[in-house]
């Protein structure tokens, strides 16, 4: 009972309740009455005696009200509870504030959206804070952000950061953001720890499947010494749910690097979420404009999607951001109505092909065909510029001009250029390698694994068929993967299909997570090995087309020769668009333009003035991108993000280019880059000089576009354990929150009633004076009624 009053000692002051007892008592025995005859006519009446009785009882209780309503208010009791001021925080609080900025959150109500709605709400809730608590904010998309790390006391400067929050865009990965608030509350020394999560009510972004990642998050839950507490407040209550929202998805193209002319494929899916069918047109837009006859008319299914395809071939070189958008007209979301990808064109593809096999005549060379595949140009410039050099005679200044290697047959080289070579391709640069006749396992490892290459890939031996063998050896169609050669398995009338194998090389997976290791690599840029991918297989079961990935670069071994002593490809149409579309496939793997959040990109231009002593760097990775020291002359990147803000890249000279890294890639949409001057005194009237534009996407995960309520099943695996507690409004949140700490003192409403019981005690003494002993009760005792005095008289 005592702990509800926080001077207990105090409560001793009741004790003066009795005073006015005691008075009233003692007064009463002051006088001794005597009754003497003309008493009779000054006494009051009986009734009048009734009323002055009950007025003096009630003077009696209201003098110990107010002494007793005094002692109690000087002793400051109080109850659980904010009934009367409400429910705040009692002090040593950290609170971090984790905001949704996936695509669902921008959904409106006609007046403002739902991510703004949670803006406005996370507002107010940092007015429930006490002076001692601290906050810190988390914007949780595909990588979370933290806008406010270090957890600061200033509500206003925290609102202010909420407010500059930028529109919701992409998805929302809330597992990595919850952890991300967790490592902030880690450095916290509050004896409370909050993490308040202001979400729609999907189910997406929580991945509640994922057993394994949240058993991993009730593992570090228990790490703290004051385990966080986490509330998930639902800020899009009072919106009804989704009607009918149409995504688009990832907009996946055959090649990100390719030349004027040649024709180019993108394919996407349509997804339809809504319980109607759907008809929705589609269309293709270059750098923003929607090219004639590239549009489509889908029907969608309700809750599926539909595959949607088209090509196209660049007509100028440069870098153009092609778009596939679904016309969807008013949706409460617009931002996943359109995709985009990032396509460079260049003039023509510089290719080294290196010959594995001298002969007399030309024809019989084992890069006759290829030579020839390159330069079959009916007008105009080749796709490929292809520079012919023997094997043996190869140096590692051949490779500096070139984005890929084409070896055939190649099965002895010297160690510099496999050096080099190995440097070459973990840089970000092409490899395509054929395996002839000549191909034995100790010729293979020698070129390729010895440098670090291929590691993942074993070369066991050369299977030949027999001339009369009765049954044909083809490439397999449903063994090839979608992407790149999807042409070639879609229509079984394609040569591809038709060319017979006599002879391959038997290909075998090295699945190992050896670390990749050759004479350039380094410390922390040595990893671990991902085996390589069969992109084809012949009808024997055998490898026909193999994919690995060396660093930055790519791989492609073809388990046969690219001439007619294995097979009959190098005579099928099949073989020129075949090659083009390998070459271009390695290629682009040094011209990363579509990356997915988080990931950072490298941007880069031809150097103006290269250092001529500079030796040409085949080992860069983001990190070994260093700006020069001294700031005279130097360059740098000017970058438009998709919210429009510019950031600043320098730019390091890598041989003869000048690259910056762009680390900025947490917000999906296009990016624009080019090399400006740094800020120099510049003459009047001239402009910095600057370079084309170069043009960037960052993608999300579109798994976001599948909208799915987060009830049920779901919601109960968040609530598991305590992992998360849900409110429905900001005052539920506060009430749960605050519930166990939040104290209501009642001295002032004690106060407030001892003045009214002192004023209410000075009136009716006031009344007893005037009315029951003063001249006014005399007068009225004492008159006589009408007809009494003369009947007296008489």
């Amino acid at each position: 009972m005592f702990q509800y009053f926080l001077n207990p000692w105090l409560l001793a002051g009741l004790v003066g309740i009795g005073l006015p007892l005691a008075a009233h008592l003692i007064s009463r025995r002051r006088f001794d009455v005597v009754d003497w005859g003309a008493m009779q006519f000054l006494n009051p009446s009986r009734k009048t005696r009734r009323r002055m009785q009950l007025e003096e009882l009630l003077l009696l209780l209201l003098r110990m009200g107010v002494i007793g309503l005094l002692a109690l208010a000087a002793s400051r009791p109080w109850i659980p509870g904010g009934w009367l001021h409400g429910y705040r925080s009692a002090g040593s609080r950290t609170v971090v504030l984790v905001i949704d900025g996936s695509n669902s959150m921008s959904r409106s109500d006609g007046v403002s959206s739902v991510h703004q709605q949670a803006v406005r709400r996370a507002t107010e809730f940092l007015q429930t804070l006490q002076g001692g608590d601290t906050v810190a904010v988390v914007d949780a998309r595909d990588q979370p952000l933290a806008i406010v790390e270090s957890p600061l006391q200033d509500t206003a400067a925290v609102a202010d950061q909420l407010k500059a929050l930028p529109p919701p865009g992409g998805a929302c990965a809330m597992l990595p953001a919850l952890e991300r608030a967790m490592a902030i509350l880690g450095r916290s020394s509050a004896l409370s720890r909050e993490i308040v999560v202001f979400t729609d009510r999907q189910a997406g972004p929580w991945k509640t499947g994922d057993t394994a990642a949240w058993l991993r998050f009730d593992d570090l839950l228990k790490l703290p010494a004051v385990r966080p507490r986490i509330w998930v407040l639902d800020a899009s209550t009072g919106l009804p749910e989704f009607g009918r929202n149409i995504a688009v998805g990832r907009l996946e193209l055959s090649q990100e690097l390719t030349v004027p002319g040649f024709p180019l494929r993108m394919r996407t899916v349509i997804r339809n979420e809504s319980d109607r069918e759907s008809v929705v047109p589609v269309r293709l837009l270059l750098d923003g404009q929607p090219l004639a006859g590239r549009t489509q008319s889908l029907r969608l299914p309700p809750h599926g999607e539909t595959a949607v395809e088209f090509e196209y071939a660049m007509r100028e070189s440069g870098t153009h951001v092609l778009s596939v958008e679904a016309e969807t007209g008013e949706e409460a979301i617009r931002a996943d109505d359109v995709s985009h990808a990032a396509v460079r064109s260049m003039p023509s593809l510089p290719v080294l092909v290196l010959n594995g096999r001298a002969a007399v005549s030309e024809e019989q060379r084992a890069s006759f065909f290829v030579q020839t595949a390159f330069g079959a140009m009916e007008a105009g410039e080749p796709w490929v510029a292809a520079t012919v050099r023997d094997a043996d005679a190869a140096t590692p200044s051949d490779l500096q001009k070139c984005a890929a290697v084409v070896c055939c047959g190649v099965s002895r080289v010297t160690p510099e250029f496999a050096a080099a070579l190995e440097q070459f391709v973990r840089s970000g640069g092409g490899l395509l390698v054929s395996c002839d006749d000549q191909m034995t396992p100790a010729a293979f490892d020698a070129c390729y694994k010895t440098a670090g290459m291929l590691t993942g890939l074993q070369l066991s031996r050369i299977r030949q068929i027999p001339p009369a063998a009765p049954d044909r050896v083809l490439a397999a169609p449903l063994s090839i993967q979608p992407g790149w050669l999807e042409r070639f398995r879609s229509d079984p009338g394609r040569t591809f299909l038709k060319s017979d194998f006599q002879s391959w090389a038997v290909l075998n997976i090295v699945r190992n997570t050896i670390p990749q290791t050759g004479t350039s690599a380094s410390a922390e840029d040595s990893r671990i090995a991902m085996a390589p991918a069969v992109l084809a297989q012949l009808t024997t079961g055998d490898p026909l087309l193999v994919e690995a990935q060396h660093g930055d670069g790519r791989i492609l071994v073809l388990s046969s020769s690219l001439d007619r002593s294995g097979n009959d490809l190098a005579s099928r149409a099949d073989f020129v668009p075949f090659l083009h579309e390998a070459v271009f496939r390695i290629a682009a793997a040094s011209s990363r333009r579509n990356v997915s959040a988080g990931e950072s990109l490298i941007v880069s231009a031809v150097n103006p003035a290269p250092p001529s002593d500079l030796p040409e760097p085949a080992n860069q990775t983001p990190s070994d991108i260093v700006p020069l020291a001294d700031g005279t002359g130097q360059r740098q990147f000017e970058v438009t993000l998709p919210d429009g803000r510019v950031l600043q890249v320098p730019a390091a000279p890598v041989g003869a280019e000048l690259r910056g890294v762009i680390r900025e890639t947490s917000r999906p949409g296009i990016l624009r880059a080019h090399l400006v001057a740094a800020e120099q005194p510049q003459p009047a009237g001239d402009q910095p000089a600057s370079t084309p534009p170069d043009a960037f996407v960052v993608n999300y995960d579109h798994s976001e576009d599948q909208f799915v309520p987060l009830v049920g099943d779901d919601r109960a695996r968040l609530a598991t354990n305590d992992r998360a507690r849900f409110a429905e409004s900001l005052a539920e949140l506060q009430e749960r929150m605050y519930g166990n700490e939040t104290t209501t003192e009642l001295w002032a409403i004690l106060m407030f009633g001892f003045l009214g019981l002192l004023i209410c005690e000075l009136l009716l003494t006031r009344r007893v004076i005037l009315r029951g002993y003063g001249a006014e009760a005399l007068a009225a005792e004492s008159s006589p009624a009408p007809g009494t005095a003369e009947t007296l008289r008489a």
